[in-house]
């Protein structure tokens, strides 16, 4: 989870680095209030979880309350690096006399987590990573005992006229917030000299979505996948794997953009009308592919894997199929070895009788694994009985030619609806 500024920046308080005195403002009215508790000059600074805010002109220093309220105006609830903007933060301006970068993030490759340091930070470090890479210093860390002296020392050797053991103390504490808080990523950028302290100026971190269970102390708001702010359906869906962790049923749920109920809906293009509950990380994707590859526009991205039991492939299911404006779901995923596919579909079938209005569209389902034939008698009685229409799929069919049945049988759906309206 990508944390906002301000949320980094409470982490850190934490484990005590210093960061400038701000105040978080949502709206116009808070922007007057928090300016009150602040001199000019002031940084105001957009709340987004993308980079590059200062060259993007996201960040600005102020010197009056007009600037103030015409940066605020101009960017509250307006479209900034993908994201709409909720927040802005305004801060003290910090006189500094010196930049660097700082960061500890993991090698997935060496599977350990490692500290980055320059003595050259701001907003150019990107364009200093390119051009001077030998600037761009790096200790590995052992996640058992934690960066030692000796080798912080060595990383921070040549910060004169600053005092090494200063940035020996910042790093043990950067250190501190990143394994207590399971973080991914902190970076500190800039790190900032000032004539009696070092100062964070910004800070960016992520946090490991596994351990949030254990930190329920965060003061950190829901993040969506596609931006700050989650659906409805989204969180639902999360819960599920929250409260039984009994295999994966709705840990990732993304509504699209241009799902009809998405609050991202007006950012373009069709709306999306086939639900999707895949199955399997590579299967999963390969799903959505092929989906668009044969001209249809998925409303949502879930899966389902392990061997949920019954109860949450249900509930997955039940929050999938809630878009009113479906015209077809499709059920897939690759041959499974550990899944009992008649539990899982039969979890299935309960989410779909929950479901009201009752789903006229079409349902098309490619599996294959353990009790698959069992399953399969299943779903054609309850198809049969219940008057579903249910296309079914073995894993002697190609997921891609299942997926091009799902989307014509939609748009054939689609088509008789239209007609339907124009009577």
């Amino acid at each position: 989870m990508k944390l906002y500024e301000f949320e980094g920046h409470r982490i850190l308080s934490k484990v005590g680095i210093e960061s400038p005195f701000f105040v978080v403002a949502s709206n116009i009215s808070e922007i007057k209030q928090a300016r009150k508790r602040l001199k000019f000059p002031i940084v105001a600074k957009v709340q987004v979880l993308s980079g590059r805010r200062g060259k993007s002109g996201g960040v600005k220093i102020v010197n009056s309350e007009k600037q103030l309220l015409d940066f605020a105006k101009s960017h509250f609830l307006q479209v900034f690096g993908g994201e709409e903007v909720r927040f802005i933060i305004l801060s003290e301006k910090v006189e500094i006399e010196k930049e660097f970068y700082i960061s500890i993030t993991y090698d997935t490759v060496k599977k350990v987590p490692f500290i980055l340091f320059s003595g050259e930070g701001g907003i150019e470090i990107e364009e200093i990573a390119k051009t001077k890479p030998e600037s761009i210093l790096r200790v590995d860390i052992d996640p058992l005992v934690g960066p030692t002296k000796k080798d912080l020392q060595i990383l921070f050797a040549n910060t004169q006229p600053y005092s090494s053991g200063g940035f020996v103390d910042f790093a043990e504490r950067l250190w501190d917030a990143f394994s207590r808080y399971d973080c991914r990523l902190i970076e500190v950028n800039p790190l900032a000299a000032t004539k009696n302290s070092l100062v964070a100026i910004d800070a960016k971190v992520i946090l490991d979505d596994s351990g949030l269970v254990r930190h329920k102390d965060l003061d950190v708001l829901p993040k969506g996948a596609i931006s700050a702010i989650p659906t409805e359906r989204e969180l639902a869906a999360r819960e599920i794997d929250e409260v039984d962790y009994r295999g994966s049923a709705g840990s990732v749920f993304i509504e699209l953009p241009g799902s009809p109920r998405s609050p991202r809906g007006e950012a373009g293009g069709e709306a999306g009308d086939i639900a999707i509950l895949a199955s399997g990380g590579g299967a999963s994707l390969l799903v959505m592919d092929s989906v668009m590859a044969a001209g249809g526009v998925p409303a949502n991205y879930t899966e389902y894997s392990g061997n949920p039991p019954r109860e949450k492939v249900e509930k997955l299911t039940k929050i999938t199929l809630e878009n009113e404006n479906l015209s077809g779901c499709l059920v897939a995923g690759a041959v499974a070895n550990f899944t009992d596919i008649y539990e899982t579909l039969g979890g299935f079938v309960d989410g779909l009788r929950r479901t009201r209005p009752k789903p006229q569209y079409p349902i098309v389902i490619r599996r294959g694994g353990p009790r698959q034939k069992e399953a399969y008698e299943m779903l054609k009685k309850v198809a049969r009985q219940e008057g579903y229409d249910i296309h079914l799929f073995g894993p002697q069919t190609p997921i891609s030619v299942a997926c091009r049945e799902m989307v014509e049988l939609a748009n054939e759906c689609k088509s008789k609806i239209k007609n339907q309206n124009a009577k």
